[in-house]
């Protein structure tokens, strides 16, 4: 029996992916799903459990914006320069 006055149920990063890999409509949103996924779930353990679901849910607006068509050049050009750039010291 779920709990509905207490906390949100349980589920695992993989299970995140699926659920937002589901509202992804194009190959590219796709793509970006398992970036962003991936890079929230390395920071989740410096973030609260408030931000990282704040992470989560810009995600999630970003893939069900109809206006937001990124086009693969945009990924390439974003994994060059998150690959390239230094780290703010």
């Amino acid at each position: 029996m779920t709990d509905t006055q207490g906390q949100l149920p349980d589920i695992s990063w993989a299970q995140l992916q699926a659920v937002l890999l589901s509202l992804a409509d194009t190959p590219v949103k796709q793509m970006m799903v398992n970036h962003l996924v991936g890079g929230t779930r390395k920071q989740a353990a410096f973030l609260s459990p408030e931000a990282t679901f704040r992470e989560i849910l810009h995600i999630g607006a970003a893939l069900l914006d109809s206006g937001f068509q990124p086009s693969e050049s945009d990924m390439r050009s974003s994994d060059v320069s998150c690959s390239s750039s230094p780290l703010p010291q």
